[in-house]
């Protein structure tokens, strides 16, 4: 594969798509891609971005890539949600930054301010770029729709799961910056690739329980799905929770003890491992264990080490372990396709699967492998298709369009309907309009129209909406109002926006309260200007600093009782400074905590 594909990536400046299965040697491309642009620079007057959709491959992206660009005098640092203040300025000295479409959105919304770093990006790499299909895709879009149009003549070379339609990827970005109109050189590369050959199936089950009782009935099929398709080989066990992990691990610990060593269908553990938990410790008797974040270091640690050993055959564990350390696995049963997040239950997106199929079969350790995906009868064929490469890539761009317009009106990309025209026409969306015109039901949209008529209805429409509600002005140039500006830098949705807008001058923050609890959100986080004022208390230790002062407490359950809505107060200490995504700030003390 990587033989195939030198030539285009190694020998010229074009853009590149490749579509190839997990753990066939895609970032070797990317490698490739970096030495020929070090060819090209030998001054180090640029700026190489990575862009991964998720914090635990970008840090093992950073790890990797120091070790080995490291001796050539690159460095190579790590622009995350979880990057501080102090550590940007090594940022700014990197050759190559490794970041998120989140927090990269987040630079490039204002990247006014940072025009110098902008301009010399001359490498931009983006891997899994299949997530363009998930809610997330939208921001990855975006950003990459709106590096088409900074002008520092960016390569783009794209990687992507198996997927039935990387030509449209390749029109989407091009062939060069002068050749837009052709489409990017592309490889696509079947199973036949992958070094260690995966054997993939869908079991689906009937049932109208909730997801927890279904975990429960999943259970009694275990047997049957790994005495079929162990071979006596180590296995991982991806649950839905952390109490599934344990249960999972005792019941087929207790499985394996009954059943004497001709009948087990893994071996027996060489040597007792060393853990704190007691659970861990008698479900490694039978070279069983489990693994998740809120299991002690050491306990991991000591887990992962066993099945280095031998001494662990089989992992239950929830998706934190799909990223990461390699561990011997020959077999993975994604065990229920849904997840604990939060306060609920919630589907893995197509990357987390993908993520925990390619545990199985790692080149070190196996040459065949196999992974089976336990679901509900109704999303088996939706699974079947993903995990076959058949499912077509589509945007989701126009969900969230009317808020990426705004931004880029504030960032001087869209002046008028034939600008953001323009700027919509370098969009993916723009070419899955073409080919799948009935897929995308925007609203406003007249159907019956040429693809140029909806997209210039679509313009003026959201054109029209932002500058109903005072969020953009100007007759013959739009720009932004502050209010405009505010949305952009700060994320806010445009319902909520327009919420904000229709509040009447020196609203009461009960007012304020009682209006934004009306627009669909399960809670609400409140962040005060002044602490005092609420009587909260402060930390300059933390970034969020949680009131938990009984008037405060008392005052907030009584408003939450009257608006029969869940409150979370914080304190004046989330800043929402350029180098942090706002979405992601607030999302993460959401999950902190609990009212």
């Amino acid at each position: 594969m990587q033989s195939k594909c030198f030539r285009t990536i190694y020998r010229t400046n074009d853009n590149f798509v490749l579509s190839s299965p997990t753990g066939s040697g895609k970032t070797v491309i990317l490698e490739l891609a970096i030495c020929r642009l070090i060819l090209g620079f030998q001054t180090g007057l640029f700026k190489i971005v990575y862009q991964a959709p998720t914090k635990s491959l970008c840090s093992e992206r950073q790890r990797d890539w120091q070790k080995r660009f490291g001796p050539l005098g690159l460095e190579c640092a790590e622009l995350t949600g979880d990057t501080s203040m102090s550590e940007l300025r090594t940022i700014q000295n990197a050759e190559i930054i490794v970041t998120t479409p989140e927090k990269w959105d987040s630079m490039t919304r204002k990247w006014k301010d940072h025009e110098k770093l902008m301009k010399l990006v001359k490498l931009f790499l983006i891997d899994e770029v299949h997530i363009l299909k998930e809610d997330r895709g939208a921001t990855l879009e975006a950003v990459v729709s709106r590096m088409k149009s900074v002008g520092s003549d960016v390569r783009f070379v794209a990687l992507s799961a198996t997927v039935p339609n990387s030509e449209d990827i390749a029109a989407w970005l091009g062939k060069d910056p002068m050749n837009q109109h052709i489409p990017a050189s592309r490889e696509r590369f079947g199973e036949e690739f992958r070094p260690v050959k995966l054997q993939k199936h869908v079991c689906g089950y009937q049932s109208t329980a909730n997801d927890f009782a279904f975990e429960k009935t999943l259970d009694s099929k275990l047997f049957d799905v790994i005495s079929k398709c162990s071979h006596r080989k180590p296995m991982m066990v991806f649950c839905a929770t952390r109490n599934s992990t344990v249960a999972t691990a005792k019941l087929l610990a207790n499985w394996w003890a009954g059943k004497g060593p001709k009948d087990r269908f893994w071996e027996a553990p060489r040597r007792a491992i060393r853990a704190g938990d007691k659970d861990l410790s008698n479900c490694a008797a039978s070279a069983v264990a489990f693994h998740h974040a809120g299991l002690e270091q050491h306990d991991r640690q000591a887990v992962e080490t066993g099945s280095l050993n031998g001494d662990i055959n089989v992992i239950c564990c929830t998706s934190t372990l799909a990223v990461g350390v390699n561990l011997p696995c020959h077999f993975v049963i994604i065990k229920n396709t849904v997840c604990y997040v939060g306060s609920g239950m919630k589907e893995y997106s197509d990357l987390e699967v993908m993520q925990m199929l390619g545990r199985a079969g790692r080149p070190q350790f196996d040459t065949s492998a196999v992974a089976v995906v336990m679901t509900r009868m109704e999303k088996a064929r939706h699974y079947e298709k993903m995990v076959s490469g058949q499912e077509i890539l589509e945007s989701c761009l126009h969900v969230n369009l009317i808020e990426h317009l705004n931004a880029e009106i504030g960032l001087g990309t869209i002046k008028d309907v034939a600008s953001a025209k323009k700027w919509l026409s370098g969009t993916f969306l723009y070419v899955r309009l073409k080919e799948n015109p009935n897929h995308y039901r925007l609203q406003g949209d007249v159907g019956g129209r040429n693809i140029d008529e909806r997209i210039e209805h679509i313009c003026e429409r959201g054109l029209g909406l932002l500058q109903e509600h005072g969020l953009v002005d100007g007759s013959t140039a739009v720009k932004c109002t502050e209010f405009g500006d505010a949305m952009a830098r700060y994320y806010i949705h445009f319902d909520t926006m327009k919420v904000f807008m229709s509040l009447p001058s020196k609203a009461k923050l009960s007012d304020i309260v009682r209006q934004t609890a009306t627009d669909g959100y399960e809670s609400l986080l409140i962040v005060c200007s002044c602490p005092r004022s609420l009587n909260l208390p402060s930390s300059g230790k933390s970034a969020f600093a949680l009131a938990r002062s009984r008037s405060t407490r008392s005052s907030t359950d009584h408003l939450s009782r009257s608006l029969q809505f869940p409150l979370i107060w914080t304190c004046h200490l989330i800043r929402f400074r350029s180098s942090y995504s706002p979405s992601l700030e607030a999302s993460s003390c959401l999950r902190m905590t609990n009212p």
